[in-house]
């Protein structure tokens, strides 16, 4: 009976909806952008922040790092690490990561790999086997015997042909021979990790410290223990090496946390979680257009309605009879929005840079996002539906049954329900647009500001140098000054520079430092600041402003004075009432290829330069200091080449002026610092044009919803402003009358946005730059551009009421 039911209130929808062929239309194309953008947004939100870990048990999985005295977290020394791992009763499995990038050999040219080299039991942590050969056994983590590597789906898909014998042969990392011992499941997280290839994590005598801090730890808990169990246990170790080592351990603890909640940057989470409340607002906005379209269109059904209630119909009946028309209607919109979803998500996967997410991140349209899917379709066929219906079956039938029954069919709940509608719709759109305008405003100001050096025709490209190529420093800067006389002389070429880490990609060490002379305070306590190891060129190479003293020079050499140059904001930390050139700051001398750090040196400050952008376009707060590669020499430099042209074009003749020095170097990926940029506000970007896509549709369905309502407002009032004008009314005051209500609506709609607005935006505050969440003149631009277009919306439909001929109007009735 029920489905006999069912089955006939959905022949008589499928009559009813080709019967009107443009609410149908309008309605289905509404709905499938809504929700194609919802599922899209939603697929991200699903792989990055709901699905749970590829791993078995991922909840056992933790990461432990060490805390400092002043500070969240950092990386682990060797000693303390090995203290971990021997004294802790609480995990499975622990196990130390650090980088460990090498250059394959044996082939027609280098390649650089990305790389990291961990301790043994790695692999067992996340509960990964080999899809060939095997991991790390126990004990290949010690010196000697870590000649093995273990190699990516994907490595062994494009470098070695799938070649299923590559496991038990050998190939050459940094000129010496490994042993592939395996190869990692394909389409897993280890398959979309940046790392290519992983070897063992051996300690030699040179890592046994404990200051240089340099390592990433992960555990598996033991079955049943506790993360607050594992953080005691850990907490009593690090206390009793803070007791026994207090010269590199005071003040030092140890962070303890589940491996899932280290994976998804606080501000990645706000942006996501925007994107989905913007697409729901444009899906409500367009749910509460279709509510006005249905109440429309249910005036044209009240006699209908009523020659079925006069026929026996229940009220219920009627209304499940009118939502299964826009259950049906959303379905259809909904099953189309997957298409337009799936397309968007692919495009929106272009748009974002290479390893943006962490490895665990698989962002699918798999059958949860379509469950998603079909459920807000259903969900918003019943929003936009229930409310007309509601309306439509509630007529005084006898009133519905006469030929004039129009009067009663305009009552003054349908109005209102019309109004609020109206006034939805723009308070959404206001909520939309200021967050649009927030994100914009992010992005342009990101974009524009000051990097602190000059980008025009200036290139990267990594060149890493294992240290058994170069063990003495002395010859490492020998050949790196060859490399760039043969790179300065490639016609076009301007000027080179060496950097230990490329522009607005970070710094190469954090060190704590202390002004000599100042009173003595331990290590532990004193500030830190960048620690960036630079070729005398780069400042000029780079056009940083040197805004007193010199900048580094040929003549700085192993042997000479060492000196330094900071930046204007450590200047400002350190000297800010006083001169700083002559001044000498004690920092640890680093020493090259080693995890350790030498002795406490001291370093005249020669010159200070304008601050740039270290950590990225948001950097506004580095502070530290600049040495010569000439006296701490450094392996692993990137290449800096100023040019007069476009200097992606001298690509070919750079790694040829390379190669002419050593045929066995590798070379990264040649990026212009325009192009680190861009792929550095790529994420910002991708919201901000996605929030611009947002808002522009949330206000042309709010400014159609304005002109439906206030034209369906003149052709129900004909009569009234026909007699108005017979009356002697001017034009100018029937425009007024019809365009007071349409502004009044827009007035209200923009106060609730306002109040929403500023609930909302708060939200934002991790995502945005040089903006306030709260900004006033965002707010007062986007109440200008809607009551702009709530004008012209309501400005149409008001010019036709005052051309009405009045007798016209008059017998209109």
């Amino acid at each position: 009976m029920v489905m006999s039911s069912l089955g006939q209130n959905l022949r008589y929808a499928v009559r009813t909806l080709r019967s009107s062929p443009g609410f149908s239309a309008v309605a289905i194309l509404t709905l499938a952008l809504g929700i194609g953008a919802n599922t899209a947004i939603f697929s991200f939100v699903d792989g990055v922040l709901l699905k749970p870990l590829p791993y078995p048990e991922p909840d056992r999985i933790v990461r432990v790092l060490e805390k400092p005295p002043q500070g969240e977290r950092n990386g682990i020394s060797t000693l303390n690490f090995l203290d971990w791992q021997k004294d802790n009763s609480v995990f499975d499995y622990m196990s130390a990561m650090t980088g460990g990038g090498a250059t394959l050999g044996g082939v027609a040219e280098p390649v650089q790999l990305r790389g990291g080299r961990v301790s043994a039991r790695y692999f067992d942590i996340y509960g990964i086997k080999a899809a060939l050969g095997r991991t790390f056994l126990p004990g290949e983590d010690q010196p000697g015997k870590n000649k093995v590597v273990i190699l990516s789906n994907a490595l062994w898909v494009t470098q070695f042909g799938a070649q299923k014998d590559i496991v038990g042969k050998s190939i050459l990392l940094d000129n010496e021979s490994h042993m592939v011992i395996g190869i990692l499941p394909s389409g897993g997280a280890f398959d979309r990790a940046s790392n290519q290839i992983w070897r063992p994590l051996a300690f030699e005598q040179s890592n046994m410290t404990r200051n240089f801090h340099w390592m990433t730890s992960y555990a598996r808990l033991k079955p049943g223990v506790s993360l607050q169990q594992a953080k005691a246990d850990m907490d009593a170790i690090g206390k009793r090496i803070e007791h026994d080592f207090p010269d590199s351990n005071k003040g030092w603890g140890v962070i303890v946390e589940r491996y899932a909640d280290t994976l998804i940057a606080p501000e990645l989470r706000s942006a996501l979680l925007v994107l989905l409340i913007a697409t729901g607002l444009v899906l409500l906005i367009g749910c509460a257009n279709l509510a006005n379209l249905a109440l429309v269109r249910g005036v044209a059904r009240e006699r209908e309605v009523a020659v079925r209630a006069s026929l026996g119909a229940r009220r219920w009946q009627l209304i499940r009879q009118f939502l299964t028309e826009t259950v049906l209607l959303s379905i259809i919109g909904g099953l189309m929005g997957i298409a337009v979803g799936y397309g968007l998500l692919r495009w929106l996967q272009t748009q974002i840079p290479p390893f943006s997410f962490a490895r665990e991140v698989a962002v699918t349209m798999d059958l949860r996002v379509l469950l998603f899917a079909m459920a807000i379709a259903v969900f918003t066929g019943v929003l936009f539906g229930l409310a007309p219906a509601m309306q439509v079956t509630s007529p005084n039938l006898a009133n519905s049954m006469k030929d004039g029954g129009r009067g009663a069919s305009s009552g003054g709940s349908r109005r209102r329900l019309r109004d609020a509608l109206v006034v939805v719709e723009v308070s959404l759109a206001f909520i939309l647009l200021v967050g649009s305008g927030l994100m914009m405003r992010t992005f342009f100001g990101l974009m524009n500001a000051e990097s602190g050096f000059d980008a025009t025709n200036t290139v990267t490209v990594g060149m890493p140098m294992p240290q058994q190529r170069f063990p003495d420093p002395l010859q490492l800067n020998a050949y790196l000054r060859e490399v760039r006389a043969a790179v300065e002389a490639v016609p076009g070429v301007v000027e080179t520079a060496l950097s230990c880490a490329p522009p607005m990609q970070g710094t190469c060490y954090g060190m704590p430092m202390l002004v000599a002379g100042r009173p003595m305070v331990d290590r532990s306590k004193r500030d830190g600041g960048f620690y960036k190891i630079v070729s005398p060129s780069y400042f000029t190479a780079m056009r940083l402003k040197l805004i007193k003293g010199r900048a580094l020079s040929d003549r700085d050499t192993k042997g000479s004075t060492p000196v330094l140059v900071i930046n204007d904001r450590l200047a400002k930390r350190y000297f800010p009432n006083e001169e700083p050139l002559g001044k000498h700051i004690l920092i640890q001398e680093i020493i090259p290829g080693k995890t350790a750090l030498g002795n406490e040196i001291s370093w005249e400050v020669v010159g200070v330069v304008a601050s740039e952008k270290i950590g990225g376009p948001r950097d506004d707060q580095s502070a530290g200091v600049y040495v010569s590669n000439e006296q701490t020499p450094a392996y692993g430099m990137t290449l800096i080449v100023r040019a007069k042209l476009d200097p992606l074009s001298l690509a070919n003749a750079i790694s040829a002026a390379v190669h002419s020095v050593s045929k066995d170097q590798a070379l990264g990926d040649f990026r212009t610092v325009d192009q680190i940029k861009e792929q550095a506000l790529a994420g910002n970007r991708l919201q901000a044009t996605l929030m611009g896509i947002f808002a522009s549709v949330a206000l042309l369905l709010a400014a159609l919803g304005i002109y439906g309502v206030i034209s369906y407002s003149v052709e129900q009032r004909t009569h009234e402003l026909g007699i108005r004008a017979a009356l002697g009314a001017s034009k100018q005051n029937l425009l007024g009358l019809v365009l007071l209500r349409g502004l009044a609506l827009t007035g209200i709609g923009l106060a609730i946005g306002l109040a929403g607005s500023l609930a909302v935006t708060r939200q934002m505050k991790s995502i945005l730059f040089g903006v306030g969440a709260q900004d006033p003149a965002t707010m007062i631009g986007v109440a200008a551009i809607l009551a702009a277009v709530a004008v012209t919306a309501c400005y149409i439909p008001s010019r036709r009421a005052t051309k009405a001929d009045p007798m016209v109007a008059l017998r209109y009735e």
